[in-house]
């Protein structure tokens, strides 16, 4: 061992000392982004979950934590498949989604990334973190994206109490055909008896998409707000709206 490597200290110190440095939120922008780039460079797992660790804080201005985490975003995607695992288990065990994500969109193709967000929404269902956040930001970058896999996972969320899992997972839900989520929809409905915000999306979407309440309707109908009714084929109509 030279006496440089003394100095140096164990890689374990080493990537300590850069986790603080990348974590930082005052100070130099340049004392970041240098302790993000020998992350980078140093390329192992624990350094890639390291250096993606930067998407968890936030700087003023707002136009330099961009800055930032897009370069953060860009050295992810040039590690390529090193960076697989360490974006998997950033998802499953932090709020922040939104970057993670779109590394994954360019990292994978679509049909990975949506097995990739099934598995952690069903692990996060299993598990459930302190905050609901990353479950609503995660199922609303899969709207329109729909696989069997998925949507049994995402049914489950109808059940979460937070109101913006539940408006993802309907809003979710709504771009599939009526026949695959018109029953999970009105059965939600019934169940929201005292949550007004998710009751009144509901039926802003079925007046919208015109879907019919067959099998529901007396029940329907008994908790139709003010202002709502059923026509005759079952649809549901706001009154004044054309």
């Amino acid at each position: 061992m030279s006496i440089f490597s003394i100095f140096r200290g164990s890689p374990e110190k080493q990537l300590q000392r850069l986790r603080k440095k990348v974590r930082e939120p005052h100070g130099d922008s340049s004392v970041r982004v240098n302790a993000a780039y020998k992350l980078y460079e140093i390329g192992t797992p624990a350094a890639i979950a390291t250096l993606l660790e930067r998407f968890t804080i936030s700087v003023s201005p707002q136009t330099e934590d961009e800055e930032e985490k897009n370069q953060v975003l860009r050295w992810a995607v040039d590690l390529g498949e090193e960076a697989l695992e360490p974006l998997k288990t950033f998802l499953r065990v932090r709020r922040q989604v939104y970057w993670p994500i779109r590394a994954l969109k360019e990292l994978v193709p679509e049909e990975k990334l949506l097995e990739v967000v099934q598995e952690t929404l069903q692990h996060l269902w299993e598990s459930p973190p302190a905050t609901t956040e990353p479950q609503a930001q995660m199922i609303r970058s899969v709207v329109g994206k729909p696989t069997p896999a998925l949507t049994q996972t995402v049914r489950r969320y109808l059940a979460e109490k937070d109101d913006d899992v539940t408006l993802a997972a309907l809003e979710y839900l709504f771009e599939l055909s009526p026949d695959e989520a018109r029953e999970s929809v009105l059965e939600t409905f019934l169940e929201c008896e005292d949550r007004p915000r998710v009751r009144g999306q509901i039926l802003k979407r079925l007046a919208r998409l015109g879907w019919s309440v067959k099998g529901f309707r007396a029940k329907i109908e008994e908790s139709l707000p003010e202002g709502h009714v059923l026509t005759r084929d079952g649809a549901v109509k706001i009154i004044g709206q054309a």
